[in-house]
């Protein structure tokens, strides 16, 4: 990979110039409107979480994924891709600090993504020089600092570990993009102790990322997810401008749906709990009768008339379409979680490999082949950055010319 070209470095510059002004200013609206940005981060967290399984060959919607939580008995979709999705929104509500916190992080990320140290896993049964040693990890993000450019170095340690780990689970690389994004854009770090409310479905997110990769890559059709190539980092780089583009319209639908509970609350006598039920969905979307109670701190029965009222009002949807054990949730994410009718035979959700071009095949190389290949996309990525600052003092040079 190399931007030495005039060309693409210009070409460069304006896609991740564009993509990061565009990141930056969801990220800004999330900052002066928190509850709306945890309404819309709720959505996205589950978007994302699907469309990662998906580049990876995993055929499963969001719908899938409520049968797993209400155990309602349909299994259509793979267990193991619902398992693996209902992980992923769990990760990425509460990333951590891989900044902070290296190695900590990643293992968990290799955890949830079924290698490294995960459960049922012998050690000495994975593939040579696949696993990372921690001296490795800490190599990924040791020189990163608050101020680089969230997307573009974000990019950067996905591709170190793709580079060292040969490309032995490009789900973990995507988690280390997102954790990065997050970490360069919070203001502290969080922990990692998400709220399991419902699988993950529910609950706080307690991240700052606004960048989704999968989802960049699967926006108009599917393209390989490559962070150490030119043109996988281009292809990246493009979609996470249309999708920022696309999410800016979806936050203001979050932005509205809080307003709307807050004009509902409004004029209902002192002792409604309406406002409450508001403010507890805008942080955790998805809510049984029983959570919704327990979070306000008001009987089953009380619970339960407040979320026909809601429904009524079109602030929620009953998601699980039975009459017991029933779940609500915000109508943007009702939408994607809805129950839906069994499929028909011959239409069930399974794993298949994904095609040959959608990522690289892990082969096994020596210790030198794998800090060459590291060092070849550290030059590149440098390449990028400079032709970036180049840029950037050329605009702050022009803004500060007197005009004629």
């Amino acid at each position: 990979m190399t931007f030495n070209d005039p060309e693409s470095a210009r070409s460069a510059v304006s896609t991740f110039l564009r993509a990061e002004v565009l990141a930056a200013r969801l990220e800004a609206m999330a900052r002066v409107e928190p509850e709306v940005g945890n309404l819309w981060r709720s959505e996205l967290a589950l978007a994302e979480a699907v469309a990662s399984a998906g580049l990876e060959g995993i055929r499963i919607s969001e719908g899938d994924l409520l049968p797993r939580v209400a155990q309602n008995g349909r299994q259509d979709a793979d267990p193991t891709g619902a398992e693996l999705a209902l992980s992923l929104i769990r990760v990425l509500k509460a990333p951590g600090n891989p900044l902070l916190r290296p190695v900590e992080t990643v293992r968990r990320f290799e955890w949830t993504a079924g290698t490294g140290m995960g459960p049922g896993l012998d050690p000495d049964e994975e593939p040579e020089g696949h696993r990372l040693t921690d001296a490795e990890i800490e190599g990924i993000f040791a020189r990163l600092a608050a101020g680089d450019m969230p997307i573009l170095t974000a990019a950067r340690a996905a591709a170190a570990y793709a580079a060292l780990s040969q490309r032995a689970n490009p789900i973990v690389e995507r988690l280390i993009f997102m954790a990065v994004d997050s970490s360069l854009r919070g203001r502290a770090a969080r922990g990692t102790g998400s709220e399991d409310t419902l699988r993950g479905l529910s609950g706080r997110v307690n991240a700052h990322w606004v960048s989704a990769p999968a989802l960049a890559l699967s926006h108009r059709r599917f393209l390989p997810w490559s962070p150490g190539s030119e043109t996988g980092l281009m292809d990246l780089g493009t979609g996470l401008a249309r999708v920022s583009e696309a999410e800016i319209g979806r936050f203001a639908l979050s932005r509205d749906w809080l307003r709307r509970g807050r004009e509902a609350a409004q004029g209902r006598g002192g002792r409604s709990r309406m406002a409450d039920a508001v403010h507890a969905f805008g942080t955790a979307p998805v809510l049984s009768s029983a959570l919704l109670a327990e979070t306000i701190g008001v009987s089953i029965r009380t619970a339960l008339t407040i979320l026909d009222e809601m429904t009524d009002l079109g602030l929620l949807k009953e998601i699980t379409g039975r009459r017991t054990a029933r779940i609500w949730a915000v109508p943007s994410l009702g939408a994607r979680l809805a129950a839906r009718p069994p499929r028909r035979p011959g239409m069930r959700a399974r794993a298949v490999m994904p095609p040959a071009e959608m990522h690289e095949t892990a082969r096994s190389r020596s210790r030198e082949q794998k800090e060459a290949s590291a060092q070849a996309m550290a030059h590149a990525f440098a390449d990028l950055e400079t032709a970036l600052d180049q840029a950037n003092a050329l605009l702050i040079g022009l803004r500060g010319e007197p005009s004629s």
